[in-house]
């Protein structure tokens, strides 16, 4: 299914927390906007979504903390199946061949990379993380993984083995929930990576060796999740302690916000 160009998927986990109150609010709210602002889908009936991507049949897959699980999502709105994950899904990725791979931890299981086929089986794994909160699997079939509670980023190759990483990054003592680490990492197409560290309130561009090459922070921002480098170098925000999803240049000005979100959680440019 083609989808409209320069649109914007937003997942608002708790949107209560911006009223105030949990009454009369949906318990979750995953939103598809135009260029224009106007919505192309919606659904308010999702406990407590944290991540989501497309799927090629016009449907989405969405990350569900309460659950423990990925829903498969129709146009409609309507809840299709699930995947158990075993524990609180942080991150989803559709990966080509159909498989998912999902970061996230739980109060029993410190922290885990987890990929299942569409069956549920769990083919790979990375386990005894603290915290996971974002992987991305790249295109040499290398992971890239944000350990949130270790406070770093780090590579590893198919067989585990661990090729890049970069220490200390956030709060010398991460804790749940507004001072973590890394909680998001993008690697970006000229080998740098794209980090967002909510308990410093940044967004850092990492060069090769680690070095700090780019960044925004407060007062522009506060306690963000997702950061997503665009197609025009732009930087999309998950800009969750300002309740909204923002979008920066490279100077550092706002070329477009949307406000109005209890606790945005990711937030792409589709």
């Amino acid at each position: 299914m083609t989808r409209p160009a320069r649109t914007t998927l937003i997942v608002d986990e708790i949107p209560a927390i911006l009223a105030g109150s949990s009454e009369g609010q949906p318990p979750g709210r995953l939103v598809h906007f135009d260029a224009d602002g106007s919505i192309l889908f919606e659904t308010k009936a999702l406990q407590m979504p944290y991540d989501a991507a497309p799927t090629p049949d016009g449907g989405w897959l969405v990350n569900i903390i309460r659950a423990r699980a990925v829903y498969r999502v129709s146009q409609g709105g309507a809840v299709l199946s699930e995947t158990k994950v075993g524990g609180y899904p942080c991150s989803l990725q559709l990966l080509d061949d159909g498989h998912m791979l999902v970061a996230g931890w739980d109060d029993e299981i410190a922290g885990f990379v987890r990929e299942f086929v569409p069956s549920g089986k769990i083919v790979w794994r990375l386990e005894n993380l603290r915290w996971a909160w974002k992987a991305e699997r790249l295109p040499d079939g290398n992971t890239l993984v944000a350990d949130a509670g270790r406070r770093r980023v780090f590579e590893v190759t198919p067989d585990r083995s661990e090729v890049w990483a970069v220490d200390d990054l956030g709060p010398e003592t991460p804790t749940l929930f507004d001072d973590l680490g890394p909680v998001y990492v993008q690697r970006l197409v000229d080998g740098h990576t794209l980090v967002s560290i909510r308990g410093e309130s940044r967004v850092v561009e990492l060069d090769r060796s680690g070095n700090v090459v780019w960044e925004v922070g407060p007062p522009l921002l506060n306690k963000p999740y997702s950061a997503v480098r665009l197609d025009d170098g732009n930087t999309l925000v998950a800009d969750q302690g300002h309740f909204r999803v923002v979008e920066v240049t490279s100077e550092r000005r706002v070329a477009w916000e949307m406000g109005g979100f209890g606790y945005p959680a990711k937030a792409y440019r589709l």
